[in-house]
């Protein structure tokens, strides 16, 4: 497997591991964004014993296709379906949620997945596409906002001018645990999670800032213009399943008295630094709920995971 080891001008202090309760959540999650890196900062061989996931090794039967919705996670749409990603070695591994509820067995992204993509089509729709909101939309749903790149080319979108990344997609609150499971991702054994880097979903950012409409089911808000807010809550179990830490960073913060914080439109670095994970769970919150749960779209894109 290839696997990418970043260079650091310094050594690496080691971390002593602190163990949180399931109900403890960190309050370090106002971190400054770090702009994104040279591609030259990416090596193969580093004294420091990292090593960074960077998903360009992942077979190419696993990018998202043939559009943007990706439509080969989804058992309905007739493509061969993908229900799972991972590196040459199993070091890294994602699965489709398997979840069983009133509706019969679902296992593709609806119910909570990690998907390879490479889209980036943000900010305009693509020649051919009427629809003024289309690239903020669920037909949209793989690509990044990553103003680094070229809109539309689908090529250095990833960090670093990478060709691909991951797209996290779901969430749990009361309204769909029946048919919902967090997102997750697995490593082969214990790691210490040291760092990953992040950036907005187009169809995420765009409702974020503008707002967007789900035909009958409802009407998501602007937050920018409700004074609203959204998070994403990273969880961090060990081999035996337990909880060893939570983290959370803002993707948007609007409201009166907090510390404004703007949607990233590149790749950012959310420092983790927690041992002995060996499971990641994503869940998101944000104050734009209705009858049924989150209205704002449930994703981040993430890249370059970085372990020792």
């Amino acid at each position: 497997m290839k696997r990418n080891f970043r260079l650091l001008a310094i050594a690496v202090v080691a971390m002593a591991a602190t163990t949180f309760t399931s109900c403890n959540v960190d309050d370090d999650f106002m971190i400054e964004p770090t702009v994104q890196e040279d591609l030259q900062t990416r090596a193969v061989d580093n004294p420091n014993g990292t090593t960074t996931i960077t998903f360009e090794d992942f077979n190419d039967s696993m990018l998202a296709s043939p559009t943007s919705l990706g439509e080969n996670y989804y058992d309905y749409y007739g493509y061969t379906r993908v229900t799972q990603i991972k590196d040459p070695d199993d070091l890294f591994t994602a699965s489709a949620n398997r979840v069983v509820s009133d509706w019969g067995v679902t296992e593709d992204f609806s119910s909570g997945c990690i998907a390879l993509s490479n889209w980036n089509i943000y900010g305009s729709n693509p020649p051919g596409v009427s629809n003024s909101d289309w690239w903020y939309s669920f037909e949209n749903q793989c690509s990044v906002y990553n103003t680094a790149s070229v809109s539309g080319d689908n090529e250095g979108a990833g960090h670093n001018n990478s060709d691909r990344f991951a797209v996290v997609y779901g969430y749990v609150d009361s309204y769909n645990q029946g048919y919902m499971q967090k997102p997750s991702f697995s490593f082969d054994e214990e790691y210490t999670l040291k760092e990953l880097w992040f950036c907005n979903s187009a169809y995420t950012y765009g409702v974020m800032k503008f707002g967007n409409s789900f035909g009958s089911i409802g009407v998501a808000q602007s937050l920018e213009s409700s004074n609203g807010y959204f998070k994403v809550i990273l969880e961090c179990y060990d081999g035996n399943g337990v909880r060893v830490a939570t983290k959370e960073q803002y993707l948007a913060e609007y409201r009166n008295g907090y510390d404004r914080v703007e949607p990233v439109t590149t790749w950012t670095k959310w420092e983790i630094n927690v041992q002995n994970v060996k499971t990641v769970k994503f869940n998101f919150q944000g104050s734009d709920t209705g009858d049924w749960g989150l209205n704002t779209p449930a994703y981040i894109c993430i890249d370059d995971i970085t372990i020792q």
